[in-house]
């Protein structure tokens, strides 16, 4: 479980900016395991950013426990960082909304669904959201919370097929 959203959060750091050339236009989905890490685009980032980053991390530590190093250098492999740091700032409001509600260790493994949950959501709409993430703790009416604090749209991850 912890390499999945490992791995998707990668995912969507990565290659959140990059084209999907399918002839349809629709959207596709892909194995993670399928992905690899995409090449750093920007070599440095602003103080902005950086704060904002800062935040991202701190704020998703106990769920996503990576370094302060790798969540930096996951930012900067984004061709528009910006725009990833919106889609997670949106996604940690939403978490801290949450959080705010559940504290204490014993309410650990609810939040860690909660994360999952807003992590999928930060890809799809919500419809698609409660189809495809499987929810053993949460609520229904948890669950629907969690999504209507969620302020974006859904911004698939385009990646570029070679």
């Amino acid at each position: 479980m912890k390499n999945y959203i490992f791995l998707l959060i990668i995912i969507i750091t990565i290659v959140s900016c990059q084209e999907t050339k399918k002839e349809n236009s629709d959207y596709q989905e892909i194995e993670v395991e399928k992905l690899t890490p995409g090449p750093i685009v920007n070599e440095s980032l602003t103080d902005k950013q950086l704060d904002h980053i800062r935040t991202i991390h701190d704020t998703f530590l106990e769920v996503y426990p990576i370094s302060l190093d790798e969540t930096i250098t996951n930012f900067k492999r984004d061709q528009n960082p910006d725009n990833e740091i919106e889609v997670w700032l949106a996604m940690a409001e939403s978490y801290k909304n949450f959080v705010l509600k559940n504290k204490g260790d014993d309410q650990v493994e609810k939040r860690k669904e909660a994360f999952k949950l807003v992590l999928m959501r930060s890809m799809m709409s919500e419809e698609e959201t409660v189809k495809k993430t499987e929810i053993k703790i949460l609520t229904k009416k948890e669950v629907k919370e969690i999504l209507d604090s969620y302020q974006l749209g859904k911004k698939p991850i385009k990646i570029e097929t070679h």
